[in-house]
């Protein structure tokens, strides 16, 4: 690049910092234009520039996907820094015309961060050799290092944590009387093992105690198992022992492997799925027989654990066809492994349905409120309500107010739509359904501004690195729904118990500069999108399947109620295995190197 294109870069990139100040209200805050901040942005843009233009040109298709990623992360971040002030403090404006500038400015700071990224999907591991245990060796000791090493954390939260939707489900196991609104399987699961425990122990303290030691061991089972296959694929020492601390030490996993929620044993089915599809494509072979059968059984497993789960696999089907066509239309040819994926998930899906239709009929269950697929709709209401309530129609206010009370519309946070939609009259709500739809459309007319923000920022912490609630993880016992049932934490270690309740979104921030991005669900789904972004670059095509297989289950937690740790547990341990073989593995061998069939 010429210095003179140079030069005019940087003094750009000095004036769009400069609009950003302004545009956020923080010219009182940020002396930029009579700094070293706004000389320093320039002597960057200049340097970085530079280096920018020489990788394009020296291997233009890395390039332009480091500079992509350069943009998109400049822009989500400028643009969720935007909104988070907005909401918290206000004098931000937000404009067609300044999201633009926004997008403009994060195109001139791209030029200093590409480098970065040009390099990160430059890594590369060399396979270590092959180890003197065997891989079923590796899984069970994993196994039962991952179990012992969560046990503290199960004694400081003796006898583990009743909490987020136990509170119904236990209550329908209880009563017999079920619905589908929570997956039955769970509900099933859960109810009996604690159930049991009582039985067996003498009290309901112990049933849940005795939950929580079966399903940290499910759990840790998975993440054994996934470690397994990075022997199998012989990721070097210092990578393996790393994502081995990380399952082991992450403060969030055993929390959560103590934790009465749906999401644990589906975020641990899913781990597995994960890894087995991960083997078959990196081996580009379909498993046949008895691990065909095991995989469609954990697969379908997955799906009952959470309802939603069969929108993601159907996406993935939806793409693994296309992508099939595409090739069939460009090479004349059909691609079988792309076929067999599909049907293979495909027999999945249908497994999953008629799963859930035999526990629905069996169990007699009742269909779950319609309120909760209006998770989104619900907000945009709310949100136009609390900052345009002046300027709605009285009519449309009453009739708002008849399925939403006026005391949980004010409740309206940007991040989860509970405050709001708990109020919902369920009963009014699937009575008069059609006219919940016009009035949600006739308010949408009306404010359309409000009507994208809320979505924006309900789905923060999938694309906001700055840091949001997404890092949220129940530390507190709820509340029994009755006296026979109550349960109460005696923590063997309260010392501990601090320690693990002091990561919350107030001491990251404030205490974890850098290092809190990793507590949030936001650096996951990056790492996802990464990964699937090298797949692309390096024109390793196939392994696109597995972004893709995390991505589809990630886009129906889009218009879901909140994003929290919970709902992304599967992908944020998934992630960093994902990671290692689309950024960091090498290319695949047709051979395989001496020691590695001795090695499976």
């Amino acid at each position: 690049m010429k210095t003179r294109n140079k030069i005019l870069l940087g003094a750009a990139n000095v004036l769009l910092a400069a609009g950003l100040i302004r545009i956020m209200g923080l010219w009182d805050w940020i002396y930029f234009n009579k700094s070293f901040l706004s000389a320093a942005l320039f002597l960057l843009t200049v340097e970085g520039s530079g280096r920018t233009a020489a990788q394009m040109k020296e291997n233009g298709r890395k390039g332009r996907t480091a500079f992509f990623l350069s943009w998109l992360l400049c822009f989500t971040e400028i643009l969720g820094a935007s909104l988070r002030l907005l909401e918290n403090q206000g004098g931000v404006t937000i404009t067609v015309g300044t999201v633009a500038w926004m997008a403009g400015a994060a195109f001139g700071f791209s030029w200093i961060l590409e480098p970065f990224f040009f390099w990160l999907l430059g890594i590369r591991w060399q396979p270590k050799a092959a180890g003197k245990r065997s891989l079923n060796q590796v899984f069970f000791l994993c196994w039962a290092v991952l179990f012992v090493g969560w046990l503290p954390c199960f004694f400081a939260f003796y006898p583990g944590l009743y909490c987020y939707d136990m509170i119904w489900q236990w209550q329908m196991f209880a009563s017999g009387s079920y619905s589908t609104h929570h997956p039955l399987i769970h509900t099933l699961f859960s109810g009996g093992v604690i159930e049991l425990g009582k039985i067996l122990f003498g009290s309901y303290e112990r049933g849940l105690a005795l939950h929580s030691l079966v399903q940290m061991l499910l759990l840790t089972g998975a993440m054994a198992f996934s470690l397994r296959y990075l022997a199998k694929i012989r990721v070097p020492r210092a990578v393996w022992l790393l994502i081995a601390g990380f399952y082991l030490l992450f403060p969030f996993f055993p929390v959560s492997g103590i934790s009465t929620t749906k999401d644990i044993l589906f975020g641990g089915l899913m781990l597995v799925v994960f890894v087995c599809l991960s083997d078959m494509v990196r081996e580009r072979k379909i498993y046949r027989g008895l691990p065909l059968a095991g995989f469609l059984v954990v697969l379908i497993l997955m799906g009952l654990f959470r309802n939603n789960a069969v929108y993601g696999i159907a996406f993935l089907v939806a793409c693994l066809l296309l992508w099939a066509l595409a090739v069939f239309v460009r090479e004349k040819k059909k691609d079988e492994f792309l076929l067999k994926l599909a049907l293979i998930f495909a027999v999945g899906i249908l497994g999953m349905e008629g799963g859930f239709i035999g526990l629905k009929k069996g169990l007699d269950a009742q269909q779950g409120s319609v309120a909760e697929m209006l998770s989104m709709p619900m907000q945009q209401m709310a949100r136009t309500y609390v900052y345009h309530q002046e300027e709605m129609d009285e009519n449309d206010l009453k009739e708002l107010f008849s399925f939403i009370p006026e005391d949980n519309l004010s409740r309206y946070k940007y991040y989860v739509s509970d405050p709001v939609k708990s109020g919902t009259d369920q009963a009014y709500l699937e009575e008069n359904l059609g006219e919940f739809v016009k009035l949600w459309v006739r308010l949408g007319l009306q404010f359309p501004g409000e009507y994208l923000l809320a979505p924006v920022y309900n789905m923060m912490g999938l694309w906001y690195l700055g840091g949001d609630s997404s890092c949220y993880v129940e530390y507190q016992m709820s509340q029994p729904f009755d006296q026979e049932h109550a349960v109460e934490t005696r923590s063997l270690l309260p010392g501990l118990k601090e320690v693990y309740s002091w990561f919350t979104d107030i001491h990251l921030q404030t205490y974890l500069p850098m290092v809190s991005m990793v507590f949030y669900t936001s650096f996951y789904v990056w790492m996802v999108l990464l990964a699937g972004a090298e797949s692309f670059g390096r024109g390793e095509k196939k392994t696109l399947v597995l972004p893709l297989f995390l991505g589809g289950y990630i886009l129906t937690l889009a218009l879901g109620p909140c994003i929290t740790v919970r709902y992304l547990l599967g992908v944020m341990m998934a992630a960093p295995v994902l990671f290692i073989q689309s950024v960091m593995l090498p290319e695949r061998q047709k051979k395989k190197t001496p020691g590695e069939k001795s090695g499976e």
